[in-house]
């Protein structure tokens, strides 16, 4: 075991500062909680992920060798129910249908076939004949039970809502909207599945398409919760038999009182937060905490996918996924789990409780690393509040180096919000244009500022002799690097980090513009510093200039030139337009005391 010193990161379940041991000498054995795919990544995903690459990144600078395993959650109610809604769209497609008929196609239930509707209606999607402006009394109903905090006004408020479900029967007639038909129309034209696997398939793709497009790289394996079926079963079948579990008429429960520190992590008392993180309800469990191990096929719901097990037909529970990936991959005891803070309680819990009880090793994790969450105006991202994007749609206003810097502006396990000028909702969400009045667009101009302190390096005259100042810019570079590194080594303090490169910034604009040009190899230096600490953060790492032609090198000065002569006769409107329109073809001018830049944006 090698403890390093200098590195410290905060552990959740001791709730202090630690410094970081690792259990096998430079091996670092590292799992964070991935995606249940059936919808693209958003914004908040994105700060999880985020994170947890410049914590791979980090850690492979110190030296260590890092095994950084991620799970895909392909077996969940989510992804059954999203394949469900294509399905109904599909048959609803060519002709209006009563909910019975769809039924009987789909061998669902009614009561399930009302929530699938219910949720297709305020997507837009569908309409209920005979019933007016149901998908607006839904939203409002929604928007309003999110945001009240007043327990009988929430229960007068669920009663409502519930009013509005009941109207719908197995007489009511489904129509397809103008939008669900676009949607399936496009979904079928471009081969999509409409079965769960196939459809979770489909958004894992989407997902790494994401994750390389913000860079982040480190993750040495993902692996599919489908392929460790046996593997769950057997990890279920040796709790049985230890006493931890127990069979009922719907699932293979864990008893959370067999488990006497379910809740360490998390410092909740599960008798009560049961209700809040709204766990599976069932008459059958021993406990309201209780969590199924295994689920077995319920009657009006859907069988796929399914696989046999000694308690019958059914899927793995959630939880249980995860935990034994862990095990089967990398260990009875691993050095970093990291996942955003609401999955503390209960997932992470019931990881914990399964491990441990499994191996009887404690700890089962050695440092627990969460991020806290995104909020949008204060509240939580959430459909139901049409406060949602996702990250393709992010990257059509902002670049990827864009994004990270703005996520790493805020410490990770502090809450970060998102200030838009309005209020969204589903009725009127967010789209990508709105992102450009928010502070992302700011972080953009930061980390543009950055990027100059290469472009200076690269681009002003240089000289080989020792300029004034010279050796103090060097010392100075010295110190941002070292007030960096050690940010890093303070629990990740990135905003810290970031603030020690733009300090050198200053002292650097200072020295450039006393000097009209640049000692050769400080400028070298430079940028390789820059180079060196923005890769641990997924920044600085574009090539700032990609023309090769000298003439068009030449062309674009004497654009400049022309502008400039243009504000010297005070013909300043003409200038500006000549900037913008520069700009728009990503050629960026700077104005300074020395002279006008210009470089590759």
């Amino acid at each position: 075991m090698v403890t390093d010193k200098k590195l410290r990161i905060y552990n959740s379940l001791t709730r202090e500062v630690e410094e970081f041991t690792p259990n096998s000498g430079s091996k670092v054995f590292m799992y964070v909680c991935g995606p249940t795919v059936y919808d693209y990544m958003h914004l908040g995903h994105m700060k999880t992920y985020i994170f947890y690459d410049v914590l791979a990144r980090y850690l492979t600078y110190k030296g260590y060798t890092v095994f950084f395993l991620m799970n895909i959650t392909d077996v969940d109610d989510k992804i059954i129910n999203r394949s469900v809604d294509r399905r109904i769209l599909n048959l609803l497609k060519d002709s209006d249908r009563r909910i019975s008929e769809i039924m009987n196609n789909l061998e669902i239930g009614l009561e399930y076939m009302k929530d699938r509707i219910i949720e297709l209606v305020k997507s837009g999607y569908v309409e209920v004949a005979g019933i007016t402006d149901l998908r607006k009394q839904l939203i409002e109903l929604e928007k309003k039970m999110s945001l009240t905090e007043d327990e009988d006004e929430k229960r007068t408020l669920e009663e409502e809502y519930a009013s509005l479900t009941d109207r719908l029967t197995s007489d009511s007639e489904i129509r397809i909207s103008e939008n669900g038909k676009k949607i399936i129309e496009e979904l079928l034209a471009r081969g999509s599945r409409l079965d769960p696997l196939g459809l979770a398939r489909e958004f894992e793709e989407y997902f790494r398409e994401d994750l390389l497009a913000l860079k982040i790289i480190t993750v040495t394996l993902f692996a599919r919760a489908s392929d460790f079926i046996p593997e769950i079963i057997e990890v279920a079948r040796r709790l049985e038999e230890k006493g931890y579990a127990y069979d009922t008429v719907n699932a293979l429960y864990f008893d959370s009182s067999k488990f006497e520190d379910y809740g360490k992590l998390s410092r909740v008392n599960p008798a009560r937060e049961y209700r809040v993180y709204r766990i599976e309800p069932d008459p059958n469990k021993k406990n309201d905490a209780d969590w199924a191990l295994w689920r077995k096929i319920r009657k009006g719901y859907p069988k796929e996918p399914c696989w046999s097990s000694p308690w019958g037909l059914g899927r793995p529970g959630w939880h249980i996924e995860d935990t034994t990936i862990i095990l089967r991959l990398l260990g009875s005891q691993i050095d970093i789990h990291g996942g955003a803070k609401e999955l503390m309680f209960p997932h992470h819990e019931a990881e914990i409780a399964q491990a441990e009880a499994y191996t009887n090793i404690k700890p089962w994790v050695r440092s627990w690393i969460h991020t806290d969450v995104l909020t949008v105006n204060g509240k939580k991202m959430s459909k139901s509040l049409g406060n949602y994007i996702t990250v393709r749609d992010a990257l059509k206003v902002f670049d990827p180096e864009v994004l990270r810097y703005w996520v790493l502006l805020t410490r990770y396990r502090h809450r970060m919000d998102l200030v838009l000028p309005f209020d969204p909702d589903p009725l009127n969400p967010i789209k990508p244009e709105h992102l450009i009045e928010t502070p992302i667009k700011q972080a953009e101009q930061g980390l543009e500022r950055l990027y100059n302190v290469i472009r200076y390096a690269r681009m002003m005259p240089k000289t080989e002799k020792n300029l004034p100042g010279t050796e103090e810019i060097r010392a100075k570079l010295q110190l941002a690097k070292k007030e960096f590194l050690d940010a890093m080594d303070d629990d990740f303090d990135t905003p810290k980090a970031i603030a020690a490169l733009h300090d050198f910034a200053t002292s650097l604009f200072k020295y450039c513009q006393e000097n009209k040009e640049i000692n050769k190899n400080l400028a070298d230096e430079i940028v390789s510093v820059f180079r060196e600490l923005g890769s641990i953060l997924g920044i600085l790492q574009k090539d700032i200039m990609k023309l090769d032609d000298q003439r068009i090198v030449e062309l674009i000065k004497l654009i400049v030139d022309v502008r400039n002569k243009l504000r010297q006769k005070k013909e300043y409107a003409l200038a500006d337009e000549i900037r913008e329109k520069l700009k728009n073809i990503g050629i960026s001018l700077e104005d300074t005391p020395s002279g006008t830049r210009w470089y590759i944006s």
